[in-house]
């Protein structure tokens, strides 16, 4: 006999007779918990409690044994009543089996996590601490001898506390107490300071940075070792508000932050060196010559390094700041202030090789110029204009396979071990392309350049061998441009920029670039349609796409077309938190799509950091990514 189907049985036929199992527990002389195990299947009636039981249900106890109302048939009671009950037995068996497994798996993860947090604190205690290590966040010891106290807590609950009724009330007791006095001293010790704590892009460098939450004094820590840190220098100010962090290369970190009197003041955290390691030498001297960065409107950004300073012109300004005006920090970034205030960080980018008799950059080497800002600025890198010596002592073309490089106008091409000369003249071009407007591949290779009064796309599907050329209009400029497939690709162009606001359309071509249609023009808002400046794009297949709408850096908004590009609605997922609202890109890998939310340049929640969220159904819902 089935007890979990003899169990609904009974507790239909009471509800039928509009009684609580109270009530019908009482015309049995029963407790209503004797009922409850009944209709859950947990236990059978005895014997003689069938008879009374199919009576006050108002069924035959045929009925009753069959589970059935109308089916009388003969049913031997005790191996029915046998049966049942031995089933019951089984099943309280396995439960009894699997709930020894559970508590077997989790005396075991209890042990382990024991082992781990004790073996952590030693390492931390005995160890780290005599040579000025640090957690990264102050409250972590606390975190750690709670685990310690938990971990102890469920061996010694699971494994030994049974019986004796005393034993357990003073290791609970004990186990409280030393709770008690943890949290205590968490409170106290662990929360003074906030820790700022991010990572380069490639995890090789950690930025750790510790503030007094009362009085503002803020330390810089190197040697950071995941959990572990040594305090190295304090700011040379107290910090009032938030913290901005921006890294620049995988070694070079900007830190931006207010005095108590609203001064904006920089630091520079470097990780590295672009020369020998051995010797020191002058940021501002390896860079003598002229640099230049094209925007995105064709106005260029240039830097002049000579030897009285550095020169910056930007948006029809220029700014002198001589060699007293500049701070080095290590030997790989240098800021530039206006009186005592810091305008510009200058980065000595990876690709900046210093050369051996000169210490200047080698040629191919580029910098990077960053506003210094609360606010959110974008990084320009700037390529160098003129020759630092003798151009034979340089090497003219060298790159990474599927990079790019300008020299003397002409623009080369890397694939596995070929380079090839791109079609067009770049002279004007050497920093036009962003990481979303051109592509290098083995099936798809992309640019686009201006001569005179026009501006061409020039397109190869073969690595280069044979290339084709498109004639575009001259007053648009290309921000992003991507191929689904050899033939199809999308591109979003700009014909009008005004503050934030951006005026153009998205392009789709089915002939391999050959011919271009527009498919949209834009987010509407109200009766017109329009993008943001620094917006992007991104389409998966040739029917789902996104868009990033971003707003001065404190947000970005995701907008998503499931038709093409011909309608976008906004992508809003509940976060777990509503300081994240900068949308990035998606990522899509193996049919999941992967969309990472960041703070913006107004978020300092949970150290300024970001979350990631994932699609497995094309964007209809979303799921966080949880942190391994």
């Amino acid at each position: 006999m089935d007890s979990i189907k003899f169990g609904k049985f009974i507790a239909e036929l009471r509800k039928e007779k509009k009684m609580t199992q109270k009530e019908l527990a009482q015309k049995l002389n029963l407790t209503d918990k004797a009922v409850s195990k009944w209709e859950r299947g947990l236990s059978f009636p005895d014997i003689t409690i069938l008879n009374p039981l199919a009576k006050n249900l108002g069924v035959d106890i045929s009925e009753l044994l069959n589970c059935e109302r109308g089916n009388k048939e003969k049913v031997d009671v005790e191996q029915a009543v046998k049966e049942a009950i031995e089933k019951i037995n089984k099943t309280k068996e396995k439960r009894k089996k699997r709930n020894l497994k559970i508590k077997r798996i989790t005396i075991a993860v209890s042990i382990i996590v024991f082992i781990l947090s004790v073996a952590l604190q030693c390492v931390y205690l005995l160890l780290l601490k005599k040579h000025g290590y640090e957690y990264i966040i102050d409250s972590m010891p606390y975190i750690v001898n709670g685990l310690i106290l938990i971990s102890a807590f469920l061996v010694l609950l699971l494994g030994f506390m049974r019986k004796n009724k005393i034993k357990n009330i003073i290791v609970i007791s004990i186990f409280t107490l030393l709770s008690i006095i943890n949290i205590a001293f968490a409170i106290n010790n662990g929360f003074t300071r906030k820790s700022i704590i991010t990572f380069s892009s490639d995890f090789s460098n950690q930025l750790v940075l510790k503030k007094d939450r009362k009085t503002g004094e803020t330390y810089f820590y190197r040697n950071a070792k995941i959990l572990f840190a040594k305090p190295s220098e304090q700011f040379s100010y107290a910090v009032e508000g938030k913290i901005k962090t921006k890294w620049l290369t995988t070694d070079i970190c900007s830190i931006t932050y207010e005095d108590a009197n609203s001064n904006l003041r920089e630091f520079v955290a470097t990780y590295g060196d672009r020369g020998d390691g051995i010797a020191y030498y002058y940021v501002s001297t390896t860079m003598h010559g002229n640099w230049q960065h094209f925007t995105k409107n064709g106005v260029s950004t240039k830097l002049i390094s000579d030897s009285k300073g550095i020169t910056i012109k930007k948006e029809g300004e220029s700014h002198t700041f001589e060699n007293t005006d500049i701070k080095q920090f290590g030997t790989i970034a240098i800021v530039l202030y206006d009186e005592d205030t810091p305008k510009y960080v200058v980065a000595l980018n990876k690709d900046c090789e210093l050369d051996s008799v000169t210490d200047i950059i080698k040629e191919g080497g580029t910098i990077t110029l960053f506003e210094v800002s609360m606010e959110k600025t974008i990084p320009e890198v700037l390529n160098c204009i003129n020759y630092k010596g003798n151009l034979n002592d340089y090497k003219i073309v060298d790159m990474d396979s599927y990079h790019y490089r300008v020299n003397n106008g002409i623009l080369y091409v890397k694939y596995d071990d070929e380079i090839v000369e791109v079609p067009g003249e770049y002279s004007e071009m050497l920093n036009s392309f962003n990481d979303d407007n051109y592509i290098i591949s083995k099936e798809k290779t992309v640019f686009f350049y201006d001569d005179e009064n026009k501006k061409y796309l020039v397109y190869s599907d073969d690595m280069g061998k044979t290339w084709n050329k498109t004639e575009l209009s001259k007053d648009e400029s290309i921000e992003s441009i991507q191929f689904i497939t050899k033939d199809i690709g999308f591109m979003l162009r700009f014909n009008d920029i005004a503050m934030t606001l951006a005026s153009g359309n998205i392009y789709k071509t089915i002939d391999g670039g050959k011919t271009w249609t527009v498919v949209s023009s834009g987010i509407r808002k109200g009766d017109s349609y329009s993008f943001s400046t620094g917006s992007r794009m991104k389409f998966i297949d040739k029917s789902l796409g996104f868009i990033t709408i971003p707003s001065v850096g404190t947000y970005c908004k995701l907008y998503i077309t499931k038709d093409g590009g011909k309608n976008f609605e906004e992508v809003k997922i509940p976060v777990i938190n509503e300081a994240y609202d900068y949308y990035e890109l998606p990522t899509f890998n193996n049919g999941i799509i992967y969309v990472e939310i960041g703070q913006g340049s107004d978020g300092d929640y949970n150290g300024g950091n970001t979350v990631t969220y994932y699609s497995k159904d094309d964007g209809a819902s979303w799921i966080l990514k949880e942190e391994n």
